[in-house]
This record gives structure tokens, C-alpha cells and sequence, in this order.
């Protein structure tokens, strides 16, 4: 079934009209979402994926029950709702809960979120993006795999305190791999590009990019592990600062104590140069957040740190309540896994002054170049920010300010404060890398150079592969 925001906003209202609870509130979610997938050099997969979800929360004074449902027609969400009221009478009750937000709840302007061009794309539009794609990275004699999505979200939240919030965005997301062999072992490359305008995807230069990342990264030499200099690439940087922002910028973390910035709130934690701002109303094109929070709180700008100084963390309604503080808008929208909480949906660590990624590579005598990092674990020390996990899809020793070979992934252990701290160096431009964890946000960061960066695991050779795809 198709919704616009109004649809869920109507559909809401009455639900919670006619389950008849006094203290209510739902949250509603509908994404259309079409991918096409190609692999092995071929296209694989065109999809459709509608993606229905509600979320129903009842109060009986302060004990609070929380229910979802993936069937949004009113009698789903009044069955939800009446469930959730069941276990409200039975749960403990939520220290700080006042009630949900109500209809004097503040309103601001909306940023732009919504692209015509994204929420027309069908099937044959975005084929058309990637069959040059393909024939590209064909000519280049390697391998393709990648993948092109368009979404179109619309959300709803209403309470029977009179809140009523509705949004409808758009996001276009373009990932390339450029690949040695389509086996395991060999080069890869890697591009991507992330957009509320699938026109404004620049997937030629992401396409070149990959290819020119997997010609590069061919024959991988060995680096013993040690404390190098390193220069991030922006997905990279943003890995890391997803793990961050899990562990140190939300209020519950602050509460229990575990969050960097707990006990050090104007204390410098980390280098001068660093500066992260929560920005979801970000009105340029790095923009991709959703104006209002799972409660309908209208976000805000809140600095988290400044200039290396720890300034603040983000609250949701309950947690402002029991600390003495205001809520940000940084209720996490709930999944159908029943993930939820108090996070960042739009983190912007502040650029420098290089013009470029070349620039921060000519600062460095003998180093390593990092374009991509996976298996990050950012638990070990969550106080110090220490975080361990492997490089990806191109690993490069630095010798005198320029890339001279290949070397193979390298495992890392470090704390990501302290290699801020390190930090002498980050590009102007910054590069939007949505999340993971939302449907509706991103990390916008800059490429980073840090120095004294500890790789604790030495890499290894890879053979070349005998077969070519």
C-alpha cells in the first residue's frame, strides 16, 4: 500500500482516536525503496521494497509500554496500541516520563529533504545509471559489483496531547566496487555517492575512482605492524566516528558513566583542531536528517565538541527530564528489531584547511593510506574511545609525500580521541556517509591525517590471482 506523510498522519490520529487511551503516542514509518544490484559484472537484482512500520508507546503514568506492528491499516495500530496498554500496567515505571510531547511542542522551518528526481526513479532510470558503470570498469579489464538505491520515506508522529508531525524524504545512494578478480584475494576499489537527487550522483567520477583504487592496489606488499602516520579517507573517518557517537554523545551513556565525556564536560578530551556538531538541519546538499525526532521534538544544532573541549551530549524527552537538561530531538526512530534509544543522526566533524587528500599525503615522510576500515569494535575502552578493526578496499604505504605501493590490510588498535588529538591535518571538503543504524541521517566528515596512528597486526602478502574474470 502507498502512503503519503498526511496518509500516516490521518491514519495515526485515528488509531489513537479510537484505541481511546489517554496518554498515547505513534510513531509511523513508510519507505519505498527501489535497488538495482549488479555483480560479477552482470545486473543481478531490480527490487521493490516497501517498508511499513508503526510504533505505539502508552503511558499509565509513568510506567510506559512500547509495541510495533508492520501492518499499518487502523485496526493493526488500535490492536498495537491496546496492547501496549496492557503491558503498561505491569512494567516499572520510567524515572523522569512526564507525558508525551505535547501540541505546544516548538516548530521551525523544514530543511529540504525531498527530490522529485528520486521519487519518480524507476527501474529502467536506474539501470540506465549503471550500465556505464559497468561497461567502464569492463574496459578497464577488472570486475564490477555495486549497487544503486532510491528512497522515498514518509513519516508521521501524533499524540493524543495534540502533537501531529509529518515528513516526507527523499535519499539516492550509489556504491561501486572495482574488482581484480570476482573471486576472493585480489585488488578492489571503492566509490560511493550519497544524495537526496539521484541527478546529482556523480557515479562517473565514483566509477573512476574505484578503478584507479583497484589498479593501484594490485600486488599488496607486506608492512610490519608498528605506529605509523596515517591519512583516512572520509568512509573511513566516518566508521570511526559512528562508533563514537554510539558510545560517547548520548545521554544515557553520560548517565551510566562509560561515555568520554562523562565527568569532563568543559575539559579539553581531544586535539584543538577537532570540532564535532549534531546538525540534522543542515540545509546544504550534506543535509539528509529528518527535521523532527521518534516524539515529534523538533531538532537542533548542538555542539559536542568544540575546539577539543567537551561541551554537551544528546537527550530525548525522558533522559532531559531526569538530568536537568532540554531535549535535543535525538530520540532514535524504532526498528522492527526493537532498536531504539538517544543518538546522533547528522554528525559533521568540522573540515580544515587542505585542499585536498594529496596535500595531506604530502605532509607525510613514511605512512599508510586508508580508504576504508570494516570490522570495527569500538567497546574495547569506551572511556579512552578505543576502537580495533581491519582496513578495506585499498591500503597504501606513504613514503615521502606520495602513495608508493600497496601493502596488505593491517589490523588497528588505537583510540580514535587520542588520534584526533594527533591530528595536524583535514581536507576542506567533507563528504556525506549515511549511516547505517538510520534511515534518515548521515556522518558528514572530512579526510583526516593523524599521526603516531598503532596498527597492531602486520600485514600480510597476498599472491597474485591466477585467474582472470
Amino acid at each position: 500500500m502507498r502512503f503519503s506523510s498526511e496518509d500516516l498522519l490521518a491514519l495515526g490520529k485515528t488509531a489513537l482516536a479510537t484505541a481511546g487511551e489517554e496518554e498515547a503516542e505513534i510513531f509511523l514509518r513508510a519507505s519505498r525503496r527501489g535497488i538495482a544490484r549488479f555483480a560479477v559484472s552482470e545486473l543481478g537484482q531490480h527490487m521493490i521494497l516497501d517498508e511499513p512500520y508503526a510504533a505505539v508507546r502508552v503511558a499509565k503514568g509513568a510506567r510506559v509500554a512500547e509495541t510495533g506492528t508492520s501492518r499499518l491499516d487502523r485496526d493493526s495500530l488500535v490492536q498495537a496500541i491496546r496492547e501496549a496498554a496492557k503491558a503498561a500496567l505491569v512494567v516499572p515505571e520510567t524515572e523522569g516520563f512526564a507525558g508525551f510531547a505535547a501540541n505546544d511542542e516548538p516548530t521551525f522551518d523544514s530543511p529540504p529533504r525531498f527530490a522529485k528526481a528520486t521519487a519518480d526513479a524507476d527501474s529502467e532510470a536506474r539501470v540506465d545509471r549503471l550500465v556505464p558503470v559497468m561497461r567502464a570498469i569492463e574496459r578497464a579489464g577488472l570486475v564490477s559489483a555495486g549497487a544503486l538505491e532510491t528512497r522515498v520515506t514518509h513519516l508521521a508522529v501524533a499524540t493524543t496531547r495534540g502533537l501531529s508531525r509529518a515528513h516526507t524524504s527523499t535519499l539516492a545512494n550509489f556504491k561501486v566496487w572495482a574488482l581484480e578478480t570476482p573471486g576472493a584475494g585480489g585488488a578492489a576499489g571503492y566509490g560511493a555517492h550519497a544524495h537526496r537527487d539521484v541527478a546529482a550522483l556523480d557515479v562517473e567520477h565514483e566509477t573512476e575512482r574505484a578503478i584507479r583504487f583497484c589498479d593501484m592496489g594490485k600486488d599488496p606488499a607486506s608492512l610490519d605492524a608498528g605506529t605509523y602516520d596515517v591519512v583516512m579517507e572520509p568512509p573511513a573517518v566516518a566508521e570511526l566516528l559512528e562508533w563514537l557517537s554510539s558510545i560517547a554523545f548520548a545521554a544515557p551513556e553520560l548517565e551510566q558513566g562509560t561515555s568520554p565525556l562523562a565527568g569532563r564536560i568543559g575539559v579539553r578530551i581531544t586535539g584543538e583542531s577537532v570540532t564535532i556538531v549534531e546538525d540534522p538541519l543542515d540545509p546544504g546538499d550534506l543535509g539528509l536528517a529528518a527535521p523532527f525526532d521518534r516524539e515529534g521534538v523538533w531538532r537542533r544544532r548542538v555542539p559536542l565538541i568544540e575546539r577539543g573541549i567537551a561541551r554537551a551530549v544528546l537527550f530525548d524527552r525522558i533522559h532531559a527530564a531526569r538530568m536537568n537538561a532540554a531535549s535535543t530531538g535525538s530520540a532514535l526512530a524504532p526498528d522492527p528489531s526493537g532498536g531504539s534509544g538517544v543518538g546522533a543522526c547528522a554528525l559533521h566533524l568540522e573540515g580544515g584547511l587542505a585542499d585536498g587528500v594529496d596535500e595531506l599525503i604530502a605532509g607525510v615522510d613514511r605512512g599508510v593510506y586508508v580508504c576504508r576500515l570494516h570490522y570495527v569494535n569500538g567497546l574495547l575502552e569506551p572511556r579512552r574511545a578505543v576502537m580495533t578493526g581491519l582496513t578495506r578496499d585499498g591500503c597504501f604505504l606513504i613514503e615521502k609525500g606520495r602513495i608508493t605501493r600497496p601493502v596488505g590490510n593491517l589490523r588497528f588498535t588505537d583510540s580514535f580521541l587520542d588520534g584526533l588529538a594527533r591530528s595536524d591535518g583535514m581536507t576542506r571538503t567533507q563528504v556525506a556517509v549515511p549511516t547505517w543504524w538510520s534511515d534518515a541521517g548521515a556522518s558528514v566528515v572530512p579526510a583526516v591525517r593523524m599521526r603516531g596512528f598503532r596498527f597492531n597486526g602486520k600485514s600480510q602478502e597476498q599472491p597474485r590471482p591466477n585467474s582472470r574474470y
